[in-house]
């Protein structure tokens, strides 16, 4: 499967975009509107001159009438001390579009009880569910202290059996964490990456998104499809050895259907 950018898109479902939308203009009816959500991850944040390119990120996704949220996957800061959650909050805070957070191992350093006070602080809860769009996203926290290589714990696992409880197996589901569940991430993956997924049998898990490798990586395996998208940071480099960074837009179509694209993003340049 191929990453596209703005000029194609991926899509994963039993039913395939060309199918929905014939179908569509054979019943002369409008395709039901896709849920749009856009993932921005590892912004790294440190001090006010370290926010130019998530600047632009959340100027583009303002822009942008499609999104309905926005969903902040993790290492927000360089280090979670109170200086650098408030110039990452004054940052985020300026989307004009509802957003929900989750924390990266950076979001807790030094001390992670510390930190994910700090991060609760500037961007509530560390996990969540929401129903939107005849969607149900969940976003866990994959954080094991400030560990880079992660086992999610047993009281993360407990969280996320008590909500998928609570949840009908009939909806499409999205999952979002910092860690990757990728099946082919070489590195960074979470340790127990399949003990989480098992829990998801029986629900319609269709996308799983997450930060942390600084890298585009999509793949389909069994009918969910994993992604990680670049950094979004003047601080820190893509780990895969490319050059651009931005964010990414899920269209999440109630049929279950999935279309990611890459958003990249630049700087504004200074007037000459």
């Amino acid at each position: 499967m191929q990453e596209m950018t703005r000029r194609g898109f991926i899509a994963a479902g039993t039913a395939g975009v060309l199918g929905s939308g014939w179908l569509a203009v054979a019943q002369n009816t409008a395709p039901p509107v896709p849920l749009t959500v856009a993932v921005i991850n590892d912004l790294h944040i440190t001090k006010p001159e370290t926010t130019a390119l998530p600047d632009a990120a959340v100027e583009a996704v303002n822009r942008d009438d499609r999104v309905a949220l926005t969903v902040l996957a993790g290492d927000l800061v360089g280090m979670a001390c109170k200086s650098q959650m408030e110039c990452a909050a004054a940052c985020v805070k300026r989307l004009r579009k509802p957003f929900l957070a989750l924390p990266g191992n950076h979001d807790v350093l030094p001390i992670p009880t510390r930190g994910l006070v700090e991060f609760q602080r500037g961007f509530g809860e560390p996990h969540w569910t929401r129903g939107l769009g005849g969607w149900t996203l969940i976003g866990f926290n994959s954080c094991e202290g400030m560990e880079s290589d992660v086992t999610v714990p047993v009281g993360e696992l407990d969280w996320l059996r008590a909500r998928l409880a609570e949840t009908d197996p009939a909806r499409p589901l999205a999952l979002f964490c910092h860690h990757p569940l990728s099946p082919n991430t070489k590195s960074y993956r979470i340790e127990n990456a399949e003990e989480i997924l098992a829990l998801f049998s029986g629900h319609r898990l269709r996308v799983a998104v997450a930060g942390h490798w600084h890298g585009n990586q999509v793949e389909e395996r069994d009918g969910v499809l994993f992604a990680t998208t670049a950094c979004c940071s003047v601080t820190r480099d893509n780990f895969d050895g490319t050059k651009p960074e931005g964010y990414r837009l899920l269209h999440l179509s109630p049929d279950g259907t999935v279309q990611t694209e890459f958003a990249e993003v630049s700087p504004p340049t200074s007037p000459q």
